[in-house]
Formats: structure tokens, C-alpha cells, sequence
């Protein structure tokens, strides 16, 4: 089930979405596709974060060679 949602958009904001809509053919697209891409940017963050605690819990601060990995793994 889909929900209808509005929006408020700074002068900025309303460019922006203009800008991705040319590229993804409509506003909705648009927005589908930046909320998709942030919502994963956040996952991959919160993993890294979650790992490295784990990490640090288990066996001290992680050396640089670790954190190299951890941002390799998790973008």
C-alpha cells in the first residue's frame, strides 16, 4: 500500500528535486531513488559502527590496518 506524503522544500531543496526528476523521469522517481540511496548510505554506517564496536569490545582500539578494512568492507 502506498502513501501520499507532502513536502515542504526550500528554494534549494525544489531545485535539487527538479535536477534528479530530468534524470529519473518524475518527481516521485526522484525521490524513491534519493530516500533508497540515503536510507542504504545509513545502513552501510551504522554496520561499519556496529563492526568496529564489536571489534573494540572483543580486542582493544582497531589499528589503522583495521579501520582500512572496515572502510573497504563497508564503503
Amino acid at each position: 500500500m502506498s502513501t501520499r506524503t507532502a513536502l515542504r522544500l526550500d528554494p534549494q531543496a525544489e531545485a535539487d528535486l527538479q535536477f534528479l526528476a530530468e534524470i529519473y523521469g518524475t518527481q516521485t522517481a526522484a525521490m524513491k531513488s534519493a530516500l533508497a540511496a540515503l536510507a542504504e548510505r545509513e545502513r552501510r554506517f551504522a554496520a561499519m559502527r556496529d563492526f568496529i564496536a564489536e571489534t573494540e569490545a572483543d580486542s582493544g582500539d582497531l589499528t589503522e590496518t583495521e579501520l582500512e578494512t572496515a572502510r573497504e568492507l563497508f564503503g
